[in-house]
């Protein structure tokens, strides 16, 4: 006659033990956004990062440097008793962490403030070029799912402290991430290797003449870039013939001023920066 039997599933996958080589997690130095379900590049070179994060949308990521601070909040066992019954713990508290950034950077919190709501993945980066991340039992490290992301900070400098900027990571399910916690070692300065990219706008200062602009904070950046663009018009502005750079005015004397895609521009050396939509 058939009897079916239970196992305990807490002791069938529990040990103790350590391993040859205890990892030391390191200070966290940059946190690595993507769209839920996307990963970090499978080929371990700064090359492949930088691609990545000018890559077509939804397969971009988002890096966020340089993290000065920590400041954990959460992930604490929940617990409750019946009656005179013994304490049993019955959930861990929602964990939402605050990374400080070493500079202020107001086109930072305004894109963050406006993904408010996005469902991204986490990875993060700590100074020993380790990223911390998820097993999904494949062989690619995945992110950690984040019910959100906001900005915070102090806006302005006071009489003790510096205007800040303080970005805050909400766990979907911490519990989760710590039962498959997972990390990569790298080789290289991972850190150096992410570049965020910067909207801006070209603006027409008079006819056939522009300059290229920060779209938020009105920055004059056509001097880091002119010469770039210059030398890689038939590329960087595909719409556009006859250009020239000088005294910092780029000279379009043909054609209309479109900035070709960050992958595009990537791949001709021309690094951080998107047109505004």
């Amino acid at each position: 006659m058939a009897t079916d039997y239970r196992k305990c599933p807490g002791v069938a996958t529990f040990n103790t033990g350590s391993s040859v080589c205890v990892l030391d997690p390191g200070k966290i130095k940059a946190i690595i956004l993507t769209i839920h379900g996307h990963k970090i590049p499978t080929e371990k070179t700064a090359e492949a990062f930088e691609k990545a994060c000018h890559a077509d949308r939804p397969g971009r990521i988002f890096p966020i440097k340089t993290i000065v601070e920590y400041a954990p909040s959460g992930g604490e066992a929940q617990t409750s008793a019946t009656g005179y019954g013994p304490t049993k713990i019955t959930s861990y508290s929602a964990k939402n962490d605050v990374w400080t950034l070493q500079d202020y950077d107001a086109s930072l919190k305004a894109n963050i403030m406006v993904a408010k709501n996005v469902a991204f993945d986490a990875y993060f980066v700590d100074e020993n070029n380790v990223i911390y991340g998820m097993n999904d039992g494949t062989k690619d490290l995945a992110g950690i799912p984040l019910s959100g992301v906001y900005p915070g900070g102090q806006d302005w400098d006071s009489s003790g402290t510096e205007a800040n900027l303080t970005i805050a990571t909400m766990f979907k399910d911490y519990e989760k991430y710590i039962k498959n916690a997972d990390v990569r070692a790298y080789d290289f300065d991972v850190v150096d290797a992410l570049k965020g990219l910067v909207y801006v706008d070209l603006v027409s200062t008079e006819d056939k003449k522009y300059k290229l602009i920060e779209h938020f904070g009105k920055l004059d950046i056509t001097e880091y870039y002119g010469e770039l663009l210059q030398k890689n018009a038939t590329t960087a502005l595909p719409n556009a013939t006859d250009v020239f750079y000088a005294n910092g005015i780029i000279t379009i004397n043909e054609g209309t001023a479109e900035l070709a895609s960050p992958s595009v521009l990537q791949e001709a050396g021309i690094t951080g920066i998107e047109a505004w939509t």
